[in-house]
């Protein structure tokens, strides 16, 4: 009988873990949407600042402009989320804490971009390339982490070219890093989801 229980128990365990990874992987599919809504962000910011450096406008960082538009999008947007979340995962607070770390070390970056100079766009790149890597780990995703590989390569190059190549560096990065991935995410999604409507909580990635 005993022998029995810890089999069952084991079992148990084991269904609850499957169970916490595979709904940890719904909540991160669901949020491949993020990737879609920053990379564009900050793919058309680094097009539009280029494009007003090349007429000779003043103030061709006003592009940048576009970030603070995220910031409200995302705010509403992880509100939502965040009501709409039932259960809460040892993952999810993994994950949590990782986006923190991004969040912090990327706003750090920003904010020193007067002592950084010509190297915080290499340096933002950097701090992408970290957070697809991870991302991309957890969820076993290899266009993500390809995705963050690339940011750390184009970091790299940027730290040898001009700013106005690093723009075009960075909109590359975010292209094959969050963009393309993202539509991979939604395209796996909608595929899954005409297969097995019916089915919330199945993992799709």
């Amino acid at each position: 009988m005993e022998n029995e229980k810890s089999i069952m128990s084991n079992e148990e365990s084991l269904r609850i873990i499957r169970s916490m990874i595979e709904s940890t992987k719904q909540d991160l599919r669901d949020n491949g949407s993020w990737f879609l809504l920053w990379g564009w962000l900050v793919f058309a910011a680094c097009i539009l600042h280029y494009t007003l450096m090349g007429v000779g406008y003043e103030k061709p960082y006003l592009a940048w402009m576009l970030m603070p538009i995220g910031g409200v999008i995302s705010f509403i947007k992880g509100l939502r989320e965040g009501k709409s979340q039932k259960v809460k995962t040892h993952i999810d607070e993994f994950m949590k804490h990782v986006l923190i770390a991004f969040l912090v070390s990327l706003f750090i970056v920003l904010g020193f971009m007067p002592k950084l100079g010509l190297s915080t766009y290499p340096l933002i790149m950097m701090v992408y390339g970290f957070w697809l890597y991870i991302s991309g780990g957890v969820i076993n995703f290899r266009p993500l982490r390809i995705g963050g590989i690339i940011n750390w390569v184009l970091a790299i190059a940027a730290f040898f070219v001009e700013f106005e190549l690093q723009l075009v560096l960075l909109g590359t990065a975010v292209l094959l890093g969050y963009i393309i991935p993202g539509y991979i995410l939604r395209n796996k999604y909608n595929k899954a989801v005409k297969l097995n409507p019916n089915s919330s909580k199945e993992s799709y990635v």
